[in-house]
């Protein structure tokens, strides 16, 4: 089913990593925008999350105002109880359910920390969304969010630039890095882009994971690029450790990473926020060189695999 009337976001077909799940409860619905969508998401009587249009089909009004009972997202205008399906389970002025008035759901999954979102059409849905094998459960993690106002395009392909680093993270990350080195070159496939650093490596997964690699086996970075809507995506950044599992040492050490990681991606968004046009994909006039391989490779699948409205089953 297509959505009318969605902002036109340029994005790729598949599972997106949209929301930390600890965000759902079951006692009250949360408020998103996601895909150029205004969304709202709850956890059923099961734990379940769902995820739906936030609009009743009755009146319009927005669910996300209302509440959780009865297993059901509860309209604030008129009381109309919507389940997990979708479908209308009370009318109160008839006291009755309407099956065939709906809420438009969201195909989701949580897997790994995150709701899960589907992108396009319904017939080409892999069962499960992609992930680093590397990030498992014996990692303790710390995790911040932070929402730029540029298209998802820009912010992916920040990732995928080395270049960048002995100038913008000068007195961070890449005082040290040598963009002279000719021996880097991108590992390119279907569903990644890869880049061996030497000391270690990161990699994006289509349509919207990377990860890097810091201590082998011991320290990684995480990142989900949430697409929100045309001019604005949402940053879910984790930094993921071995190395300190016990639970007090464990919080101290990952509020410090926070801090460090914050730093460090607002020493990236200064730069990125200047960036025009926000839409990577509009940039025709832009002059790249060898270093961008890996932004010249995903520029071309971007646009393969996109569409230019989000669908929903």
């Amino acid at each position: 089913m297509r959505w009318e009337g969605a902002a036109s976001v340029q994005l790729c077909d598949g599972w997106y990593a949209a929301i930390y799940a600890n965000k759902l409860r079951r006692d009250r619905p949360l408020a998103l925008r996601r895909f150029g969508k205004d969304l709202v998401a709850w956890r059923d009587n099961d734990g379940r999350a769902v995820v739906m249009e936030d609009a009743c089909p009755h009146r319009s009004a927005k669910l996300s105002l209302g509440k959780i009972q009865n297993n059901a997202v509860v309209c604030p205008f008129h009381g109309f109880e919507f389940g997990n399906d979708g479908r209308c389970t009370l009318v109160p002025e008839t006291t009755k359910a309407a099956p065939n008035l709906r809420c438009n759901l969201i195909p989701s999954l949580e897997r790994n920390g995150f709701i899960w979102l589907f992108h396009g059409e319904p017939g080409s849905m892999n069962s499960e969304p992609p992930w680093f094998d590397e990030l498992n459960d014996r990692f303790p993690y710390s995790q911040l969010q932070s929402e730029w106002t540029c298209h998802i395009t820009r912010c992916i392909e920040n990732q995928l630039d080395y270049a960048h680093l002995p100038f913008v993270h000068t007195n961070t990350i890449g005082g040290d890095f040598d963009v002279t080195n000719q021996s880097i070159k991108f590992d390119l496939r279907a569903d990644f882009i890869k880049l061996d650093l030497g000391t270690g490596f990161f990699c994006f997964k289509f349509p919207n994971i990377w990860m890097l690699e810091i201590l082998p086996k011991k320290f990684y970075q995480f990142i989900a690029f949430v697409p929100v809507d045309e001019n604005n995506t949402l940053i879910l950044l984790r930094a993921y450790q071995s190395f300190v599992t016990v639970p007090g040492l464990r919080n101290i050490l990952g509020a410090i990473l926070k801090v460090q990681s914050s730093v460090i991606l607002n020493q990236d968004k200064r730069v990125v926020l200047s960036q025009t046009p926000r839409n990577s994909l509009l940039a025709d006039e832009e002059k790249l060189y060898r270093s961008d391989d890996g932004i010249a490779y995903f520029r071309q699948v971007w646009q393969e695999k996109s569409k230019s409205e989000f669908k929903s089953s």
